[in-house]
């Protein structure tokens, strides 16, 4: 399974996504969302919430079931906005809270044991309660391995953390960037009645 570091960052991009639409100012009113940005980072980790159901080693027992469902982050994302609606409508909380759930199970399909176009995932149970495992055979995250304490605090973990560290922060990066070239753009652009009043006066000067 992947990291907490790459489902919350997953989270993070959601939230920035229902910001961005808003057209809000982070910069000056970062406070006031920082309940949205909390449940955003919660729901994107909390399929991983079945490590609890059976305490101790291996923890993996009951480890990618239900909760790694799109019937479960449906009846979630539908539970969550009556509770809450985060984005002003029903059904737009809901598909943000379903974006939130779902990108946890969109990063495990991608999550395996060896980068690359490699088969390696252990699959999840997208149809549950059909018992079939859905897994991507490209695999972009090592994840991290849980069998035991040994294997929890082992190097191979220390690493897969690390990547998923500095490529969700890369990603995050790249992304800021073109959105800020994209809001400049947009802000030097004229206005349609300054272009028309400007050939206007052109043409009187003529």
């Amino acid at each position: 399974m992947a990291s907490p570091i790459a489902h919350s960052f997953a989270g993070f991009w959601t939230f920035l996504a229902l910001r961005v639409r808003s057209k809000t100012r982070l910069a000056t009113h970062w406070h006031q969302y920082l309940p949205q940005l909390g449940v955003l980072i919660l729901l994107a980790n909390l399929p991983d919430l079945d490590l609890l159901i059976t305490p101790g080693f291996p923890a993996n027992a009951l480890h990618r079931g239900f909760t790694h469902s799109l019937a479960v982050a449906t009846l979630i994302s539908l539970a969550l906005s009556c509770v809450w609606r985060i984005a002003g409508g029903f059904w737009r909380s809901a598909i943000l809270y379903f974006t939130a759930y779902g990108s946890h199970l969109l990063i495990d399909l991608c999550t395996g044991t060896q980068i690359g176009w490699t088969k390696s995932g252990s699959g999840v149970p997208l149809l549950w309660p059909w018992p079939k495992n859905f897994s991507s055979p490209l695999i972009l995250i090592p994840g991290v391995r849980h069998q035991s304490f040994s294997a929890l605090f082992s190097l191979d973990n220390v690493w897969s953390c690390t990547y998923e560290l500095l490529t969700c922060g890369a990603i995050t990066v790249i992304a800021f960037v073109l959105w800020t070239h994209i809001l400049k753009s947009k802000t030097n652009r004229p206005a349609p009645q300054a272009a028309a009043h400007s050939l206007t006066e052109l043409r009187h000067h003529e």
